[in-house]
């Protein structure tokens, strides 16, 4: 892949002619035909039943799970469309790429006053003894 003209990357989903949906930071290559992908993963839907009602559970795996590399090229004539990818996927992707390549989880939730966090377990227990021993 040399003397590549690449025009403006972006964060993409794919969707292949084999029905796989792929989402990455995308380079649209017009001198070969086709795209550059940068840490792939595959997009996999469930629909799940929730006592809400019906819901889509999104998960992403590797695309090339056992590949060292993190840039593939996809030929053009191997896919269906290319386009930007929404926020809602993209915050999944970013938490999906953060917890892959450095181990973190980023499933924590900081809890401020609004959402019930009056204070610190250590912090209530010593007011709480202290309110014991003055009774």
């Amino acid at each position: 892949m040399t003397n590549m003209e690449f025009d403006t990357e972006f964060p993409g989903i794919m969707k292949l002619i084999n029905g796989e949906e792929i989402i990455g930071n995308v380079l649209v290559c017009e001198q070969e035909k086709g795209f550059v992908i940068q840490n792939p993963f595959s997009i996999e839907e469930e629909l799940i039943e929730t006592p809400a009602g019906e819901m889509v559970k999104v998960e992403l795996r590797p695309w090339a799970k056992f590949s060292n590399e993190e840039i593939f090229f996809v030929e053009k004539q191997k896919t269906i469309t290319v386009y930007e990818a929404d926020e809602r996927i993209l915050k999944i992707y970013d938490r999906t790429l953060r917890k892959y390549f450095t181990g973190e989880s980023s499933n924590k939730v900081n809890l401020d006053e609004e959402m019930g966090f009056k204070t610190k377990v250590k912090d209530a227990r010593e007011s709480l003894e202290q309110l014991f021993k003055d009774s």
